[in-house]
């Protein structure tokens, strides 16, 4: 799956973004056979509260709109949406531009998407659009394969009277809380790979590429930016109150906070749950995580995984094995604790995922992180997106176009371009990029504590 790229993406209505936030990565033109090697990273720069993490944010919530045909059905989710969804617009707005990349043609999907509040106070899907359009072609008219308007199909771009009789009957009265393309994945995928040569197979691959557009993406939030867990415990407050014992909300909790649909084999600290049948896999895959390590600590020797078994799985923690002692990686560096957690994306982006990355810069040192980025700009396949307030990876990003974006007070992108000899680090601290405005000085903070010069 290395043929399908974000080239634009823009969103409004979550946390902080009441305005739209457009992002570019790539350029406007596009070539017969576009090569995204030059364009696959890009670092989001901004001041605290200028949205940063309401972007990705927006990713993950697109990524389960996309994917998960019970992700909108869900309380916590619901609950979780009222807290994030900006209050003055009441609604999320997010458009997405991706390039499909086939062996004699690429093309260009917008899928548009607005969730606001129904009559019964959930939220919902009021609208949600797929268009195409050849990508070189240079008119902006674009042909609308479907476009649903609070669960009604207004447009359904299918000749075959069979197939959108069909779909027709099978996503009415479900087309609110669930997408087209997760419908499309649970009802019709098969069918639909066995329509491939028939006349009505382009609705289908364009289909296609929506689902595995949403299955590439893949998002991981700073973890003081992850709220459901925060949300499930205050839904339940009173359950004790209720009648159900503290093992019972634990329970549901668990449940309600099911991992998100995503095939990412994200290994975890502790209490990895493995099915027996793919033990042998998570074991190659936690002694490249140990490959990986190695680079950040030379004195690893190994990991050990100390496994225990329930039912048809093992349950796995990580043991990290130095020469003369072995520690739980519980008990590790919080910068290794990242790393952990972080590996699977960045494999998922140097095998082709599109992998957005909240606060990448936290907890991993500036030379460990530029390196890495330079490693990722040379061989990914995929894509990376992050925010940071880091400026080291600036002068490696700036060899890249479209690589560092700024992110203003007041919800605008400011690209860098390169000019001349110019740092945009030295100009970012200094204040000299447009819209982030670090007038503050030292003496700014004596009135708060003083001047260390008290009077006797």
């Amino acid at each position: 799956m290395k043929n399908i790229y974000l080239i634009n993406y823009s969103v409004k209505g979550i946390k902080s973004l009441d305005e739209d936030v457009k992002l570019s990565f790539y350029k406007k033109t596009i070539s017969k056979d576009p090569d995204m090697h030059g364009y696959n990273i890009k670092g989001i720069y901004g001041m605290n509260g200028s949205g940063k993490s309401g972007i990705v944010t927006s990713v993950k919530i697109l990524k389960n709109i996309l994917t998960d045909p019970g992700y909108l059905n869900n309380p916590i989710i619901q609950k979780n949406l009222d807290s994030i969804i900006n209050k003055k617009t009441g609604k999320l707005f997010i458009e997405s531009d991706f390039l499909a990349k086939y062996i004699d043609a690429t093309v260009m999907c917008r899928y548009k998407l607005i969730l606001s509040k129904n009559v019964t106070g959930k939220y919902s899907i009021e609208y949600e659009q797929l268009s195409t359009k050849k990508a070189t072609s240079k008119s902006q008219n674009m042909k609308i394969i479907f476009e649903i308007v609070n669960g009604s199909i207004e447009t359904l771009n299918i000749e075959d009277d069979k197939l959108l009789k069909d779909v027709i009957e099978k996503t009415r009265n479900l087309l609110t809380m669930e997408s087209m393309s997760s419908l499309f994945y649970e009802k019709f995928l098969p069918s639909a790979i066995v329509g491939y040569n028939n006349e009505y197979s382009f609705v289908c691959v364009t289909l296609i590429d929506l689902l595995v557009f949403g299955m590439k993406l893949h998002v991981y939030l700073d973890q003081s930016d992850n709220h459901r867990e925060y949300v499930a415990k205050n839904a339940l407050q009173c359950s004790e109150g209720a009648g159900r014992n503290k093992n019972e909300i634990n329970y549901i909790i668990s449940n309600l906070l099911r991992v998100d649909n995503d095939w990412l084999d994200v290994i975890s600290i502790t209490h990895n749950c493995i099915p027996k049948e793919c033990y042998k896999a998570f074991e190659k895959m936690v002694n490249k995580l140990y490959e990986f390590l190695k680079i950040f600590k030379s004195d690893l020797q190994g990991i050990e995984i100390d496994k225990k078994e329930n039912r048809d799985k093992w349950v796995c923690d990580l043991v990290m094995v130095y020469d003369s002692y072995k520690i739980h990686a519980e008990y590790e560096s919080t910068g290794i604790k990242k790393l952990i957690q972080l590996f699977a994306y960045l494999n998922e982006m140097v095998e082709g995922g599109i992998v957005f990355i909240d606060e990448f810069d936290s907890n991993i040192h500036d030379v460990y992180l530029c390196a890495l980025l330079e490693y990722l700009m040379e061989y990914g396949k995929g894509q990376l997106c992050f925010t940071t307030h880091n400026v080291g990876p600036m002068d490696v990003l700036k060899h890249h176009k479209k690589s560092i974006d700024f992110l203003s007070e007041d919800h605008e992108i400011y690209s860098w371009t390169t000019s001349g000899n110019y740092s945009p680090s030295k100009l970012y601290r200094n204040g000299m990029i447009e819209g982030s405005p670090f007038n503050i000085d030292s003496i700014d903070f004596i009135g708060i504590f003083g001047s260390g010069e008290e009077d006797e």
